[in-house]
């Protein structure tokens, strides 16, 4: 069997929608960029994933993801379907 996997990847254990961080914590936000990019440049092994270290801090909930969606979206003037 043969697996297929990505030249090189980060990966960070955070909520769908949410991979650089919480709204509105840019501070946090750049530091994962930053990471990433660092990971991506020094990673010399094919297939390789970096598990970033970053915790998300709080349970996550259908309810608040959504809520923050469309807070989200209202502020960029769009609708939530």
């Amino acid at each position: 069997m043969t697996l297929v996997r990505p030249p090189r990847a980060v990966f960070i254990d955070f909520p769908l929608g949410r991979q650089c961080g919480k709204p509105k914590d840019a501070a946090l936000q750049m530091r994962i960029l930053q990471d990433a990019l660092e990971a991506l440049v020094k990673s010399k092994v094919p297939g390789e994933v970096l598990d970033l270290p970053y915790e998300w801090g709080e349970p996550f909930d259908w309810e608040s993801y959504e809520r923050d969606l469309k807070e989200m979206l209202e502020q960029e003037g769009q609708l939530l379907k």
